[in-house]
């Protein structure tokens, strides 16, 4: 059997994301393996985003711009859901890495995990049935069906 030393964790600032989170840090702390926290953004949020501040100026005074907006969706989900899962996930000897996204959540998933060498993904599920998984998908479940390594469904 192989040793666990990467666990990457997605959160979406979800309830059940942040319980996911929490076994993964007490899978990390008896593995002693690091964490990765990852969040994937969806393109079609940057412009009805960029609408809401439009008139609004930049921080630093720079143009505004959709490179702009996607900083200030990336520095939103640093401070927020991004640092609640490394909350969730609780002390490790080294901080977990928080790392921001953009694409389909599903594929940047797998895709981050085989590039950063994951050995386990432990996600957190809606519990989605029948119609609504059908219409509405299952990131969790398309991540099971497609990961390059383990992955463990928190519900």
């Amino acid at each position: 059997m192989s040793t666990i030393q990467h666990i990457l964790v997605p959160t979406d600032g979800s309830e059940i994301s942040f319980r996911a989170a929490a076994m993964a840090g007490d899978l990390a702390r008896a593995l002693k393996a690091r964490v990765s926290i990852i969040t994937v953004h969806d393109e079609q949020v940057v412009i009805p985003t960029a609408w809401s501040m439009v008139g609004m100026a930049m921080p630093d005074g720079s143009a505004f711009s959709t490179e702009n907006v996607r900083s200030k969706i990336e520095e939103t989900a640093l401070a927020e859901e991004l640092a609640a899962a490394a909350d969730a996930v609780g002390e490790l000897a080294e901080a977990p890495a928080l790392i921001n996204l953009w694409g389909y959540p599903a594929d940047e998933i797998c895709r981050y995990a085989k590039d950063s060498s994951t050995d386990l993904i432990v996600i957190g599920c809606y519990g989605r049935s029948g119609v609504a998984r059908v219409l509405l998908g299952s990131v969790s479940n398309a991540v099971a069906n497609s990961a390059p390594c383990a992955v463990t469904i928190v519900r």
